[in-house]
């Protein structure tokens, strides 16, 4: 029989555990969880073997995750990985006011210190357009992932600002809303210092015909990289995946192609026939490099 002088601590014990409040609920095929005093909400695919790891896959866009973006969360988790698809703030069943690539990738960083609770204790990013830049930003902030996917993301706020200026003017007041005005609120928005951080493997994919990404901004990223010492190999591919052989002109030139190296390290791969677009040949690199990080 236990002494009764114990009683008291116990009871505050399960007392403390029962009113403290859970890091996340589960939603539906959800969780819903809260930074800053923000409900925020991620879709969640579940193998139904053991969780060999989690791909956190980071959407673009204003609006809520697309059909594509579920479809990749049911696709990895059949393959036996953990997919998560958070609703970024302001977005879907997120709550809050959109930031761009600020408050996001807060909360984005927050969400992977989660994904132990949820039975993955590795887990990599693949972000697409602005979700790159949210992906990339909470892997630097959080400091345990694998491997970060930088997929057709912008790099230069303010160039994008110009290039809207001349070629979708009517979308310029919901972008200075959203990323606020002058070279100091856009500066802020790049990801440019956290990729000089970021210690995981970083691959960049490009598109080389993006009317609002320019290839020049993923050589800056790659060139962040090779500034802090790493390796960047960088390789041109058609849309179909194969080896890229025409002459690279404009923007497309800043590729030096070198070929593909060891998974473990950073690639820029760049396609330099496509636009801003996800083509199967674009993602099934995502995939080979997310599984080899993951392993």
């Amino acid at each position: 029989m236990k002494p009764i002088w114990l009683f008291p601590p116990l009871l505050a014990l399960a007392l403390w555990a029962a009113l403290r409040p859970q890091p996340f609920t589960w939603e539906g095929e959800g969780i819903r969880y809260q930074r800053a005093g923000v409900g925020l909400f991620a879709q969640i695919c579940r193998p139904l073997g053991a969780i060999q790891g989690a791909v956190l896959l980071v959407p673009g866009g204003f609006g809520p995750p697309t059909a594509s973006m579920l479809a990749r969360c049911r696709s990895w988790a059949e393959q036996g990985f953990l997919g998560v698809v958070p609703h970024l703030r302001g977005r879907g069943k997120s709550d809050g006011r959109i930031t761009g690539c600020l408050e996001e990738a807060e909360d984005l960083a927050h969400l992977a210190r989660l994904l132990p609770r949820l039975g993955a204790n590795r887990h990599a990013y693949a972000g697409y357009s602005l979700g790159a830049c949210v992906a990339l930003k909470a892997a630097a902030l959080e400091g345990s992932a694998k491997g970060v996917v930088f997929a057709i993301g912008p790099v230069d706020f303010e160039e994008q600002v110009a290039i809207l200026r001349r070629s979708r003017p009517e979308a310029l007041a919901r972008w200075r809303e959203v990323f606020g005005e002058g070279p100091e609120a856009l500066a802020r928005q790049s990801p440019l210092p956290q990729a000089a951080r970021l210690q995981a493997p970083f691959l960049i994919l490009q598109a080389g015909n993006d009317p609002l990404i320019p290839p020049t901004q993923a050589c800056r990223l790659r060139d962040a990289r090779e500034e802090i010492g790493r390796k960047v190999y960088q390789v041109a591919l058609t849309r179909e995946g194969e080896t890229w052989t025409q002459p690279l002109s404009k923007g497309r030139a800043c590729l030096r192609p070198t070929g593909f190296g060891p998974l473990g390290e950073d690639h820029l791969v760049l396609f330099p026939d496509l636009h801003h677009d996800v083509v199967p040949a674009m993602e099934a690199i995502a995939e080979r490099f997310l599984r080899a990080w993951l392993r």
